[in-house]
């Protein structure tokens, strides 16, 4: 059978329709003027040695605590379209330090922590990407490429937690202020998860529940933000008086990090709401079933993932916007940042690109050097997600009138999905091993596992 490619491979299991014009635009642009590696490769053959179960583990992707990291994790292997397997580097929630130490206890090079890894399944033979999301799935994603001898490459989704380069791909919201590089994709909102069901999931108490429903999604602290009780008090109120008017209830949804004066200050307005305590161990969650099926969603502020599934589920989505920190710290680095990038602007105006890339290159060392990192800036997601018009601020809503729905599926979950995906497959194809046996190309085998000392270890203790 003749082998798929182009847009008809891109697209399976999608079900996207041929581009407008704008967004084939778009897609070229992305997928022209960032290439993947460009190095001679041909595509990886299989050992014969490999594992039967194993075979089909083209793409790993590392999960963690975080819900909503494992579904930008999750929506983009499933945009991919190949076979992958889900690696759990997952224990309860701690404080940093001692999430550090536990990480680095992980990837020392013993054999206790070789145990450990066994029973993640952390070993080789190692797949050809690794999709990873967090502070701590990123140094595992790192270990592996290393553990592979750089023959598994690494798509991470987020922040830059090392420098740049060090990525292969990186998938980045407005939230993360970073520059433009051949290794980085801008989305303009986060990631969502695609062809879940709407009503998967309901839970029993929701079912007696009146609707509509007016469902308030419960984040938790942030550095940027203050704990607005009185913007969530507002907010509560709004939907109250909408749910009274229409006979519908109002549902309060907590978070892994929800803080208890945050439900409190939403229960001390609300009469007899439905209230959504978060638990891991939860199943079904009623979750989908509340963002396919609310009259409205309203999403404090903090929440990136939350908020890009509100604004790719169709529901009215409203942001609950809180009151910002105030931090010299972090207004600083926000303003190094566009200076350094209107510097370099500036050069290539000037027709200097060389000096231009020294400065992005030096720019880049001191990040990941830790001397001055890359910002975050929620404002500037909330922004763009304004601008895009797939929220609006909760201020907004008026309770008199029952807003109306949209169509699913965002830009981000269609068009940004699709260059993605042509990257990642372009990295698939282009997957460099490095030993090669009677004109076949092997996978990395055992004899890197487990045997080299993780630079993690010596950079972050």
């Amino acid at each position: 059978m003749a082998e798929r490619s182009g847009p008809e491979y891109l697209s399976k299991g999608n079900a996207l329709a041929d581009d407008p014009a704008p967004m084939r635009s778009w897609i070229e642009q992305q997928t022209r003027y960032k290439p993947a590696f460009r190095a001679d490769a041909t595509r990886w053959a299989l050992d014969s040695s490999r594992p039967a179960d194993r075979l089909d583990a083209e793409i790993w992707v590392l999960l963690t605590h975080a819900e909503g990291d494992n579904n930008q994790c999750l929506a983009l292997a499933e945009a991919v379209g190949l076979p992958h397997v889900v690696r759990r580097v997952d224990w309860p929630a701690s404080n940093p330090t001692m999430d550090r130490d536990r990480l680095g206890d992980l990837l020392r090079d013993n054999e206790e922590a070789q145990r450990q890894r066994q029973a993640l399944g952390l070993l080789a033979p190692w797949p050809r990407i690794v999709i990873s999301c967090g502070h701590r799935s990123d140094p595992v994603a790192f270990w592996i490429k290393r553990q592979s001898r750089g023959f598994t490459r690494v798509v991470a989704i987020g922040r830059a937690r090392e420098s740049i380069g060090e990525y292969d791909l990186l998938v980045t919201a407005p939230p993360f202020m970073l520059p433009e590089h051949p290794n980085v994709i801008h989305l303009p909102i986060s990631l969502a998860r695609q062809g879940r069901a709407a009503g998967a999931g309901m839970a029993a108490e929701f079912t007696a529940a009146p609707q509509p429903w007016f469902t308030i999604l419960l984040g938790g602290r942030v550095k940027q933000f203050v704990c607005g009780e009185t913007a969530l008090m507002e907010t509560a109120l709004r939907a109250q008086a909408a749910a009274e008017r229409t006979g519908g209830s109002v549902v309060v949804a907590t978070s892994r990090r929800t803080p208890p004066e945050l439900l409190a200050a939403v229960e001390s307005v609300i009469r007899s709401p439905c209230i959504l305590r978060w638990s891991g161990s939860r199943e079904p969650s009623p979750y989908v079933a509340l963002l396919h099926q609310s009259a409205a969603l309203f999403v404090t502020a903090d929440s990136i993932s939350m908020i890009g599934d509100g604004c790719g589920s169709g529901t009215p989505t409203y942001i609950i916007e809180l009151p910002e920190r105030i931090d010299v710290r972090r207004f600083s680095r926000r303003a190094l940042y566009r200076l350094i990038r209107a510097i370099s602007c500036g050069l290539r105006h000037v027709h200097l690109p060389s000096l231009a890339e020294n400065v992005d290159r030096a720019q880049d060392w001191l990040h990941g050097k830790r001397i001055l990192r890359y910002p975050r800036d929620l404002r500037s997601f909330h922004a763009k997600v304004y601008e895009l018009r797939l929220a609006q601020p909760a201020a907004a809503f008026n309770p008199e009138v029952l807003p109306a729905r949209r169509a699913a599926n965002p830009l981000a979950g269609e068009v940004a999905v699709r260059a993605i995906t042509s990257r990642c497959l372009s990295l698939l194809s282009a997957a460099d091993a490095r030993s090669t046996a009677g004109g076949r190309l092997l996978h990395p085998t055992s004899a890197a596992r487990g045997r080299i000392v993780p630079a993690f270890l010596s950079t972050r203790r």
